[in-house]
């Protein structure tokens, strides 16, 4: 099985990534981000993100997706168009819903399935939108 970042997949689709050690990896366009790219000043560029999928040693799904992007905001200061570099890497643990995991791995976060569905380009457009600074301004990124 081959897959792309806007495919959607089930549960036992992704336990399939996972047992062969799969990784997805590509390019999205910012303009297709609905939710991101009305924070935008301009939906011009795309993300990057590479997605990797294993299982741990107590058969929990795991997942790890790397991100990076420059995001186009307008700086509060002045007014005009500052840039956002995104480069970040978080891991994840997959479940079918938040009971199914009785302990969750230290230092994952939590996908929980809806619907038994899960499309990889919409966390990515949730992790770039959380990256997003609450005041964009020159200088923030120079630190």
């Amino acid at each position: 099985m081959s897959g792309t970042l806007h495919s959607w997949y089930s549960l036992p689709d992704l336990m399939s990534l996972a047992e062969r050690g799969a990784v997805l990896d590509g390019t999205i366009e910012l303009a297709k981000f609905g939710r991101l790219k009305d924070l935008l000043n301009s939906s011009e560029g795309s993300a990057r993100a590479r997605m990797s999928f294993r299982r741990s040693h107590d058969d929990v799904l795991l997942m790890e997706l790397q991100c990076e992007a420059v995001l186009e905001l307008i700086c509060q200061r002045c007014l005009e168009p500052v840039a956002h570099e995104v480069f970040g890497r978080t891991d994840f643990a997959v479940a079918k819903n938040e009971d199914s995991l009785a302990v969750l791995p230290r230092g994952m976060d939590l996908i929980a399935l809806n619907g038994d569905r899960f499309q990889p380009a919409t966390l990515i457009e949730d992790e770039l939108i959380v990256s997003l600074p609450l005041v964009p301004r020159h200088g923030d990124d120079d630190n």
